[in-house]
This record gives structure tokens, C-alpha cells and sequence, in this order.
């Protein structure tokens, strides 16, 4: 495979970050039973011991693909300091088949901006110094050269998809609110006159008073029209009606 536009220099100062920091220090925890985790026994740390540089000296050289002299390096730690477990595993990983290693039931996998194959395997293998044999896996030469949109094959079942996220539940249309009771207009107050009612009044009973009963009626009925609501009003119409039906049934 060919790198895709990273920076090779790049990738392995972050493969070599990421793997010293976790393996070196014994972090690194492989799930595979072929490469046995590393033991409790940390190497010395005193200026006598050049183990731990000739390791990272190591990984370089296996990103960069030449594994005959990282293989030189890793021996001759060996030889100074049997129990490293961690030179054992990357000594492993170039002698040993890695579908032996690894299994042979596989998935495809494209990596994504910013991965390598250390951080796939770290992901995926459950060990970050699982890279080299991972790039063997799919006969990759320089594993510093896999870079992002490149698609190998990574060992084991293909993890279940997330599920979907859960839709958000949608509130309720709102209800219209119900429009306004419809209310009978009131009807306009009538136009009147009670001053003009009382004057039509007076004349109306003085009219009837002077035996003109028919123009007395006439009188009240327009005080009344003036004033529709005055009952005092109502009722001289009424008796000056009564005077005038009377006068009317003796003719």
C-alpha cells in the first residue's frame, strides 16, 4: 500500500510516542494468546542498561520496514536481559506468521484521518505494539506508509455497529385556541328627549284637562316617544285613552 499524503516522519514520531509510552512502561495488554503480556519485572532504569533505547531503536527501524536490523537490536537485548517481554513480542511478530498470531477470520477497515496501524491495533487487537505484525497481516513492507483513506484487513470479527441514536421526541402540535363566543350585539339605546317628554307631558294633561281629550292622546303618545321608559308617562296615556274611548261609546 502507499501513503496517502502523511508525512512518514510524521507518523513515526506519534507510532513511536504512543508505543514506548504504553509498552515500555508495561502498559500494553494483547488479547491475542500467541503474544504474552508483559511481565511485572520493569527493566532497570540505571545508565548501565541500554535496553530500553535499543527497543525504541527497534520500532523505528520496524516501521520503516527493515526488520533484519531491528531483529539485531532485539537479540542483543535479549541477551542482556532475558525476561524483557517487550522486545520478546516484536521479535515474535517478525519470526512468526501473523495469521498464526493474529487468526485468519478478518474484516476490512479504511483508516480514517489521523490513525496508523498502531492505533489500530491498540483499538482493535487490544495492544499497540501489535502494528508490525499487523502490517505483515496485509503484507505491508513499511507500516509507516498506511495512512488515512488506505483499507486493510484487521483480525477478528467486524464490531457491531453502534445503534442509531433514539429520535428525539416531537411535541405535540399545539391546539388552536377555540375563537371568541359570538355575543349578541346589544341593541342601541333608543334616542331621547326627557326634557322634551315632561314639556309634552304638561301639555297633554292640560289638554285633557280642557276636555281636548284627542289632542291630549296625541300629546302623551309623543311624550312617551321622547321618553319610552317613563312609566308615570305610560300611565296618563293610558287613562287619557280610557277618557277617549269613553267620549267615543256615548256619541
Amino acid at each position: 500500500m502507499s501513503s496517502q499524503g502523511t508525512s512518514p516522519t510524521s507518523i513515526r514520531l506519534t507510532c513511536l510516542s504512543a508505543l514506548l509510552a504504553m509498552s515500555l512502561a508495561g502498559c500494553g495488554t494483547p488479547q491475542r494468546a500467541a503474544i504474552a503480556p508483559p511481565s511485572s519485572a520493569a527493566p532497570r532504569e540505571d545508565s548501565n542498561w541500554r535496553g530500553r533505547e535499543e527497543v525504541r531503536e527497534a520500532i523505528a527501524l520496524l516501521n520503516r520496514g527493515e526488520a533484519a536490523a531491528a531483529r539485531t537490536k532485539l537479540m542483543g537485548v535479549l541477551r542482556r536481559q532475558p525476561g524483557d517481554d517487550v522486545a520478546r513480542q516484536l521479535l515474535r511478530q517478525i519470526d512468526t506468521d501473523p495469521r498464526e498470531l493474529l487468526g485468519r477470520e478478518n474484516y476490512s477497515y479504511t483508516l480514517r484521518e489521523g490513525e496508523t496501524l498502531s492505533t489500530v491495533a491498540q483499538r482493535a487487537l487490544g495492544n499497540p505494539m501489535l502494528f508490525y505484525a499487523l502490517a505483515r497481516y496485509n503484507s505491508v513492507a513499511v507500516p509507516e506508509s498506511v495512512g488515512a483513506g488506505q483499507t486493510i484487513l484487521v483480525p477478528g470479527r467486524r464490531p457491531a455497529p453502534p445503534p442509531p441514536p433514539r429520535p428525539e421526541p416531537r411535541p405535540a402540535p399545539a391546539r388552536p385556541a377555540p375563537p371568541p363566543e359570538a355575543t349578541a350585539p346589544r341593541p342601541a339605546p333608543r334616542a331621547g328627549n326627557p326634557a322634551q317628554a315632561a314639556r309634552l307631558r304638561a301639555q297633554g294633561l292640560a289638554a285633557m284637562n280642557a276636555g281636548q281629550i284627542n289632542r291630549a292622546v296625541a300629546l302623551l303618545r309623543q311624550a312617551l316617544a321622547q321618553d319610552p321608559g317613563n312609566a308615570v308617562i305610560r300611565n296618563d296615556l293610558n287613562r287619557a285613552l280610557r277618557v277617549q274611548s269613553t267620549l267615543r261609546s256615548r256619541r
